[in-house]
Protein backbone atom coordinates (compact mmCIF):
# COMPACT_ATOMS: atom_id res chain seq x y z
CA UNK A 1 0.00 0.00 0.00
CA UNK A 2 2.59 1.92 0.93
CA UNK A 3 4.38 1.86 -2.44
CA UNK A 4 1.37 2.57 -4.32
CA UNK A 5 0.84 6.10 -2.65
CA UNK A 6 4.54 7.12 -3.10
CA UNK A 7 4.25 6.03 -7.14
CA UNK A 8 1.01 7.85 -7.01
CA UNK A 9 2.54 11.08 -5.94
CA UNK A 10 5.71 10.70 -7.68
CA UNK A 11 2.93 10.33 -10.67
CA UNK A 12 1.40 13.61 -9.30
CA UNK A 13 4.79 15.58 -9.32
CA UNK A 14 5.56 14.69 -12.75
CA UNK A 15 2.96 15.43 -14.31
CA UNK A 16 2.90 19.05 -12.42
CA UNK A 17 6.44 19.36 -13.44
CA UNK A 18 5.14 18.38 -17.04
CA UNK A 19 2.31 21.15 -16.72
CA UNK A 20 5.12 24.09 -15.67
CA UNK A 21 6.69 23.38 -18.92
CA UNK A 22 4.44 23.25 -21.40
CA UNK A 23 3.05 26.45 -19.85
CA UNK A 24 6.07 28.30 -19.76
CA UNK A 25 6.75 26.65 -23.70
CA UNK A 26 3.82 28.33 -24.39
CA UNK A 27 4.37 31.56 -23.23
CA UNK A 28 7.68 32.19 -24.34
CA UNK A 29 6.35 31.12 -28.43
CA UNK A 30 3.70 33.37 -27.69
CA UNK A 31 5.76 36.19 -26.84
CA UNK A 32 8.00 35.20 -29.69
CA UNK A 33 5.35 35.40 -32.01
CA UNK A 34 4.43 38.89 -30.96
CA UNK A 35 5.90 42.10 -33.18
CA UNK A 36 8.85 43.41 -31.54
CA UNK A 37 8.01 47.49 -30.00
CA UNK A 38 10.80 49.10 -31.66
CA UNK A 39 11.67 52.21 -29.43
CA UNK A 40 11.91 55.70 -30.56
CA UNK A 41 12.71 58.36 -28.32
CA UNK A 42 11.34 62.27 -28.91
CA UNK A 43 13.86 64.82 -28.92
CA UNK A 44 14.67 68.67 -29.90
CA UNK A 45 17.99 69.78 -31.62
CA UNK A 46 19.45 73.05 -32.72
CA UNK A 47 21.96 74.01 -35.09
CA UNK A 48 25.32 75.45 -33.12
CA UNK A 49 25.36 79.24 -33.01
CA UNK A 50 28.53 81.36 -33.24
CA UNK A 51 28.87 84.17 -30.20
CA UNK A 52 31.19 86.81 -29.01
CA UNK A 53 32.89 85.21 -25.93
CA UNK A 54 34.95 87.95 -23.38
CA UNK A 55 37.57 86.04 -21.68
CA UNK A 56 38.29 87.73 -18.53
CA UNK A 57 40.78 88.28 -15.46
CA UNK A 58 39.85 87.10 -11.86
CA UNK A 59 41.93 88.09 -8.98
CA UNK A 60 41.16 88.54 -4.79
CA UNK A 61 41.82 91.57 -3.55
CA UNK A 62 41.78 93.46 -0.27
CA UNK A 63 40.80 97.56 0.74
CA UNK A 64 43.08 99.66 1.56
CA UNK A 65 42.89 103.34 2.45
CA UNK A 66 45.12 105.64 0.03
CA UNK A 67 47.54 107.21 3.11
CA UNK A 68 47.26 106.39 6.31
CA UNK A 69 48.98 108.53 9.13
CA UNK A 70 49.08 108.80 12.71
CA UNK A 71 49.20 112.09 14.79
CA UNK A 72 51.39 112.96 18.06
CA UNK A 73 51.40 115.87 20.78
CA UNK A 74 54.69 117.72 20.29
CA UNK A 75 54.49 118.43 24.25
CA UNK A 76 54.68 116.10 26.82
CA UNK A 77 51.56 116.31 29.38
CA UNK A 78 48.43 114.82 30.13
CA UNK A 79 45.01 114.68 27.33
CA UNK A 80 42.55 116.93 28.60
CA UNK A 81 40.36 116.52 25.77
CA UNK A 82 39.53 114.41 22.77
CA UNK A 83 37.80 116.84 20.47
CA UNK A 84 36.91 113.88 17.79
CA UNK A 85 35.84 110.33 17.91
CA UNK A 86 35.87 107.48 15.57
CA UNK A 87 35.05 108.49 12.04
CA UNK A 88 35.04 111.96 12.45
CA UNK A 89 35.94 114.01 9.46
CA UNK A 90 39.15 116.10 9.98
CA UNK A 91 40.18 119.02 7.86
CA UNK A 92 44.02 120.09 7.42
CA UNK A 93 44.73 122.88 10.40
CA UNK A 94 41.95 121.30 12.58
CA UNK A 95 42.48 120.11 16.46
CA UNK A 96 41.79 117.53 17.46
CA UNK A 97 43.00 116.81 20.57
CA UNK A 98 44.37 119.10 23.90
CA UNK A 99 47.51 118.15 26.48
CA UNK A 100 47.68 120.51 29.31
CA UNK A 101 51.79 120.44 30.46
CA UNK A 102 51.19 122.23 33.41
CA UNK A 103 54.00 120.93 36.01
CA UNK A 104 54.38 121.64 39.65
CA UNK A 105 55.38 125.54 40.32
CA UNK A 106 54.50 126.02 36.35
CA UNK A 107 51.81 127.10 34.54
CA UNK A 108 51.32 126.25 30.85
CA UNK A 109 49.17 127.55 28.24
CA UNK A 110 47.12 123.76 26.68
CA UNK A 111 48.69 122.71 23.52
CA UNK A 112 46.42 121.90 20.67
CA UNK A 113 47.55 119.35 18.46
CA UNK A 114 45.97 119.60 15.21
CA UNK A 115 46.65 117.82 11.79
CA UNK A 116 48.29 118.91 8.61
CA UNK A 117 46.08 116.97 6.67
CA UNK A 118 42.82 116.18 5.52
CA UNK A 119 41.26 112.68 6.83
CA UNK A 120 38.92 110.16 8.66
CA UNK A 121 39.64 109.08 11.96
CA UNK A 122 40.60 105.59 12.12
CA UNK A 123 41.46 104.89 15.49
CA UNK A 124 41.80 107.13 18.89
CA UNK A 125 44.43 105.65 20.58
CA UNK A 126 44.36 107.54 24.00
CA UNK A 127 41.93 108.56 26.18
CA UNK A 128 41.64 111.54 28.33
CA UNK A 129 43.62 111.59 31.62
CA UNK A 130 46.40 109.85 29.50
CA UNK A 131 49.76 110.78 29.57
CA UNK A 132 51.48 111.53 26.08
CA UNK A 133 54.68 112.65 24.60
CA UNK A 134 56.11 113.19 20.96
CA UNK A 135 56.46 109.52 20.93
CA UNK A 136 53.11 108.75 22.12
CA UNK A 137 50.84 108.07 19.43
CA UNK A 138 47.55 109.86 19.67
CA UNK A 139 45.27 108.96 16.85
CA UNK A 140 45.82 107.28 13.29
CA UNK A 141 43.60 109.53 10.26
CA UNK A 142 42.99 106.87 7.15
CA UNK A 143 42.31 108.94 3.60
CA UNK A 144 39.41 107.10 1.89
CA UNK A 145 37.50 109.70 -0.62
CA UNK A 146 39.26 107.04 -2.56
CA UNK A 147 40.31 103.73 -1.78
CA UNK A 148 42.60 101.29 -2.93
CA UNK A 149 42.02 97.40 -3.62
CA UNK A 150 45.28 95.76 -3.97
CA UNK A 151 44.73 92.46 -5.97
CA UNK A 152 46.94 89.52 -5.94
CA UNK A 153 46.78 88.56 -9.97
CA UNK A 154 48.34 85.44 -11.32
CA UNK A 155 51.62 85.57 -13.04
CA UNK A 156 50.26 83.95 -16.17
CA UNK A 157 47.99 86.71 -16.50
CA UNK A 158 49.72 89.68 -15.62
CA UNK A 159 50.62 90.27 -19.73
CA UNK A 160 47.00 91.09 -19.88
CA UNK A 161 47.01 93.90 -17.36
CA UNK A 162 48.59 97.45 -18.23
CA UNK A 163 48.60 101.05 -16.56
CA UNK A 164 45.63 103.04 -16.76
CA UNK A 165 43.41 99.88 -17.25
CA UNK A 166 40.04 99.54 -16.26
CA UNK A 167 38.10 97.09 -13.94
CA UNK A 168 35.42 96.12 -12.15
CA UNK A 169 35.37 95.62 -8.36
CA UNK A 170 32.89 93.40 -6.18
CA UNK A 171 32.38 93.37 -2.59
CA UNK A 172 31.07 90.69 -0.15
CA UNK A 173 29.52 93.61 1.49
CA UNK A 174 27.52 94.82 -1.28
CA UNK A 175 26.79 92.03 -3.11
CA UNK A 176 25.27 92.92 -6.34
CA UNK A 177 27.09 96.05 -6.53
CA UNK A 178 29.84 96.76 -9.25
CA UNK A 179 32.67 99.58 -8.61
CA UNK A 180 34.60 101.22 -11.30
CA UNK A 181 38.39 101.03 -10.86
CA UNK A 182 41.65 101.99 -12.79
CA UNK A 183 44.72 100.15 -12.19
CA UNK A 184 47.19 102.70 -11.03
CA UNK A 185 50.14 100.68 -9.91
CA UNK A 186 51.73 97.46 -10.91
CA UNK A 187 55.06 95.81 -8.52
CA UNK A 188 57.64 95.23 -10.19
CA UNK A 189 58.17 92.10 -8.45
CA UNK A 190 56.22 88.30 -8.03
CA UNK A 191 55.58 86.64 -4.90
CA UNK A 192 57.68 83.79 -5.40
CA UNK A 193 55.60 81.53 -2.54
CA UNK A 194 52.38 82.03 -4.80
CA UNK A 195 53.85 83.48 -7.56
CA UNK A 196 51.18 86.48 -8.03
CA UNK A 197 51.96 90.24 -8.14
CA UNK A 198 50.28 92.70 -6.80
CA UNK A 199 48.41 95.07 -8.71
CA UNK A 200 46.96 98.52 -7.03
CA UNK A 201 43.53 99.53 -8.14
CA UNK A 202 42.29 102.91 -7.67
CA UNK A 203 38.40 103.42 -7.09
CA UNK A 204 35.99 106.36 -5.83
CA UNK A 205 35.10 106.19 -2.22
CA UNK A 206 31.59 108.71 -2.10
CA UNK A 207 29.73 108.42 1.18
CA UNK A 208 32.64 106.09 2.38
CA UNK A 209 31.19 102.92 1.98
CA UNK A 210 33.93 100.94 0.86
CA UNK A 211 36.44 100.37 4.29
CA UNK A 212 39.91 99.56 4.41
CA UNK A 213 40.35 96.13 5.37
CA UNK A 214 37.22 94.58 3.36
CA UNK A 215 37.27 91.52 1.14
CA UNK A 216 37.00 92.26 -2.56
CA UNK A 217 37.16 90.80 -6.35
CA UNK A 218 39.15 92.37 -9.06
CA UNK A 219 37.91 91.59 -12.46
CA UNK A 220 40.04 92.61 -15.98
CA UNK A 221 38.79 92.10 -19.95
CA UNK A 222 41.37 89.70 -21.21
CA UNK A 223 40.05 89.37 -24.82
CA UNK A 224 36.99 88.84 -27.09
CA UNK A 225 36.48 86.39 -29.66
CA UNK A 226 34.38 84.81 -31.67
CA UNK A 227 33.01 80.98 -30.49
CA UNK A 228 31.12 77.97 -31.79
CA UNK A 229 28.19 77.14 -28.83
CA UNK A 230 25.55 74.79 -28.15
CA UNK A 231 23.22 74.18 -25.40
CA UNK A 232 24.63 73.17 -21.88
CA UNK A 233 21.92 69.90 -22.33
CA UNK A 234 23.41 68.87 -25.92
CA UNK A 235 26.43 67.87 -23.54
CA UNK A 236 26.49 64.81 -22.25
CA UNK A 237 29.20 62.98 -20.24
CA UNK A 238 30.18 59.16 -20.69
CA UNK A 239 33.35 58.29 -18.68
CA UNK A 240 34.82 61.37 -18.17
CA UNK A 241 34.60 62.65 -22.31
CA UNK A 242 32.66 64.95 -23.38
CA UNK A 243 30.22 63.77 -26.36
CA UNK A 244 26.72 65.30 -28.08
CA UNK A 245 24.44 63.39 -29.84
CA UNK A 246 24.25 64.06 -33.75
CA UNK A 247 21.11 63.47 -36.13
CA UNK A 248 22.02 61.06 -38.91
CA UNK A 249 19.42 58.81 -40.76
CA UNK A 250 16.76 58.91 -37.82
CA UNK A 251 19.06 57.60 -35.15
CA UNK A 252 21.54 59.37 -32.33
CA UNK A 253 25.09 59.01 -33.13
CA UNK A 254 27.33 59.56 -30.09
CA UNK A 255 30.05 62.32 -30.95
CA UNK A 256 33.44 63.67 -28.64
CA UNK A 257 33.57 67.07 -28.60
CA UNK A 258 36.31 69.24 -26.60
CA UNK A 259 34.66 71.97 -24.91
CA UNK A 260 35.75 75.73 -23.70
CA UNK A 261 34.14 77.87 -21.49
CA UNK A 262 30.34 77.80 -20.14
CA UNK A 263 28.74 80.83 -21.49
CA UNK A 264 25.49 81.52 -19.95
CA UNK A 265 23.39 78.33 -20.24
CA UNK A 266 25.49 77.52 -23.61
CA UNK A 267 29.12 75.87 -23.58
CA UNK A 268 31.22 76.45 -26.12
CA UNK A 269 33.27 73.68 -28.77
CA UNK A 270 36.49 73.93 -29.46
CA UNK A 271 37.23 70.73 -31.89
CA UNK A 272 34.62 67.80 -33.22
CA UNK A 273 31.46 69.28 -34.25
CA UNK A 274 31.01 71.31 -37.83
CA UNK A 275 27.94 74.33 -38.04
CA UNK A 276 26.30 72.72 -39.80
CA UNK A 277 26.03 69.29 -37.69
CA UNK A 278 22.25 69.52 -35.81
CA UNK A 279 23.16 68.33 -32.56
CA UNK A 280 20.05 67.03 -30.25
CA UNK A 281 19.24 69.07 -27.04
CA UNK A 282 16.14 67.77 -24.92
CA UNK A 283 15.97 64.21 -24.54
CA UNK A 284 20.09 64.09 -24.99
CA UNK A 285 20.44 62.59 -21.47
CA UNK A 286 17.98 59.94 -22.11
CA UNK A 287 19.93 58.59 -25.38
CA UNK A 288 22.92 56.16 -26.11
CA UNK A 289 24.25 55.39 -29.44
CA UNK A 290 22.38 54.88 -32.79
CA UNK A 291 19.51 54.94 -30.34
CA UNK A 292 16.44 55.94 -32.92
CA UNK A 293 14.71 59.42 -32.62
CA UNK A 294 12.15 61.46 -33.68
CA UNK A 295 12.72 65.48 -33.98
CA UNK A 296 9.88 67.05 -32.25
CA UNK A 297 11.30 70.40 -32.57
CA UNK A 298 14.70 71.92 -33.99
CA UNK A 299 16.47 75.46 -33.64
CA UNK A 300 19.78 77.17 -33.45
CA UNK A 301 20.82 79.12 -30.22
CA UNK A 302 20.11 82.38 -30.36
CA UNK A 303 22.82 84.55 -29.68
Amino acid sequence: MKKIIVILILVALVGFVGFRAYVNYSAKKKAASQPVVEKVVPVETTLPSTIEITDKIHASANIQAMSEITLYSKVMGKITQNLVQMGSVIKPGQTVAVVSRDEIGYEFKDFEVKSDVKGVVSRLLQNPGASVNPAVPLMTLVDIDKVKAVAAVDEKKIRFIKMGQAAEVTLEAYPGDIFRAQVTNISPVANPVNRTIEVELTLPNPGYRIKPGMYAEAEWVESKRSAMVVPLTALVDRAGQKYVFLTEGGQARLNPVTVGVVAGDTIEILAGLKADQRVVTTGASQLNDKDKIKIIDSSTVQN
